[in-house]
């Protein structure tokens, strides 16, 4: 995911890779189930969106 640049895509784009690669990955490692197959995608869909902003730690404990 890293070295593909799809972190930071649009959304279109993003969705592209995702179903080419996972596409891939179930060809290439049939042993994977179909839930193992969605919980990668549901992974690395998450790994590629942009960190949260974290709340200020006194804003927090208010």
């Amino acid at each position: 995911i890293m070295q593909c640049g799809v972190v930071g895509c649009h959304p279109d784009d993003q969705k592209e890779w995702f179903d080419n690669t996972i596409s891939y990955l179930s060809g290439r490692f049939p042993e994977l189930k179909p839930n193992e197959v969605t919980d990668l995608r549901t992974l690395g869909e998450r790994f590629a969106q942009p960190p949260k902003a974290r709340a200020d730690s006194q804003t927090a404990s208010v």
